[in-house]
């Protein structure tokens, strides 16, 4: 019996037709194409006649000239510096016991946020203990002298009792009163909180809002007076110590704001106010430390943060004609911005550039008020000058 003619052969027919049709179609496109494309000329480039460039409308529209036109306006200088953050050294406060002792429990690990008054840490000292337990026996005592002394009176009173023996009995009476409250302040010293609960334990408390920022003890672990067991910072405000040189620093005044930029997200500036300026220079690199507060109630800060800092010196303001800074660009190593003389033409000036701010450049020579300069498109005239 004769198998079965496959039904494959047909359709693949079918297709071979379809393709050789579709080829000179594809064909005939693409030759349209490149006609078009040929059809289209490209912008003439610009012609270089000494200082003066010729550019024609279609190039100059390429590239996106635009101009501004030079006037006289307040420049205030940034001074550049880098810096790390770190706690506020007066909102920092280091936690530890003032006697000897041994730590029961730990409360907080590092990181954590406590309020004043939380416990941190619970301490269990013998010397605490005696002290606590002193002031019961004083206690005792004070009791004794001072129902002696009102018994003494009683009996002075009617004549049985002498004054001698009544003024030693209230004697005693003030001994025994001055040696409990001796006592009591004793263990308020010694435990920060009167030694409230169980004889001999300490509680560890925070005397601050803030983070827990170091902790330095374990359950177990034996500890003394100079040991400091916690410590704590306020995250807001911030400090950034900075290194200015000795030529800026004298532009600085206490006040002035200050631009904040940390390396992990550069877009975001954040304000800040410069608070100390340091009246001694380093003799080894010349520079001076300032201070700047940082606002972090956000906290989207850390301490150890690197940061980069402008500070804008508000005793260094220059009034004077100034452009953009995109205006100046650097050819052969010297300042340089692009007049407009007209709307396709412009001459390539060499510029003295003064004090330098955020967005604008003092220009000491080299442009008039008035004359407009080339802002946009800055570099693709730069090239043709070496074409």
């Amino acid at each position: 019996m004769r198998a079965p003619r496959s039904s494959t052969r047909p359709v693949a027919a079918r297709l071979r037709v379809a393709a050789a049709l579709l080829l000179p179609a594809a064909a005939a496109c693409d030759s349209e194409a490149a006609q078009a494309s040929e059809a289209r000329p490209a912008p003439a480039l610009p012609v270089l006649e000494g200082d003066v460039l010729r550019l024609t409308p279609a190039f100059a529209a390429l590239i996106g000239l635009r101009t501004h036109a030079v006037a006289v306006v307040d420049v205030a200088p940034a001074v550049h510096a880098t810096g790390v953050l770190e706690f506020d050294e007066r909102r920092v406060t280091a936690v530890g016991s003032r006697i000897w002792g041994r730590v029961q429990a730990v409360h907080v690990v590092e990181g954590a946020r406590v309020r004043a008054g939380d416990v941190l840490a619970t301490l269990e000292s013998a010397e605490l203990g005696e002290a606590q337990a002193a002031i019961a026996a004083i206690a005792a005592r004070a009791r004794y002298a001072g129902s002696d002394e009102r018994r003494q009176r009683q009996l002075l009173a009617e004549g049985i009792a002498s004054r001698r023996a009544f003024e030693l009995a209230a004697q005693a009476a003030t001994v025994s009163r001055a040696e409990l409250l001796a006592a009591r302040h004793r263990v308020q010293a010694l435990a920060g909180r009167g030694g409230a609960g169980a004889l001999g334990r300490l509680a560890l408390t925070a005397p601050i809002d803030g983070d827990v920022v170091d902790v330095d003890v374990f359950r177990g672990q034996a500890v003394e007076p100079s040991h400091t067991a916690f410590t704590l910072a306020e995250r807001s405000p911030l400090w950034v110590r900075l290194a200015v040189f000795e030529g800026d620093v004298g532009h600085l005044r206490v006040g002035d704001p200050v631009e904040v930029v940390t390396q992990v997200d550069p877009a975001e500036v954040l304000g800040g106010t410069l608070a100390f300026i340091s009246g001694a220079i380093d003799p080894v690199s010349r520079s001076a430390e300032v201070r700047v507060i940082v606002d972090n109630r956000e906290g989207k800060l850390r301490a150890g943060q690197a940061v980069t800092a402008r500070l804008r010196p508000g005793a260094a303001v220059k009034r004077g004609p100034g452009v953009p800074r995109s205006a100046l660009v650097l050819v052969d190593g010297e300042p340089t911005v692009f007049v407009a003389l007209d709307e396709t033409t412009v001459a390539v000036r060499v510029v003295e550039p003064g004090v330098e701010g955020r967005d604008l450049v003092e220009v000491k020579r080299g442009l008039a008020v008035g004359e407009r300069v080339v802002v946009d498109g800055v570099f693709a005239l730069k090239s043709e000058l070496f074409r």
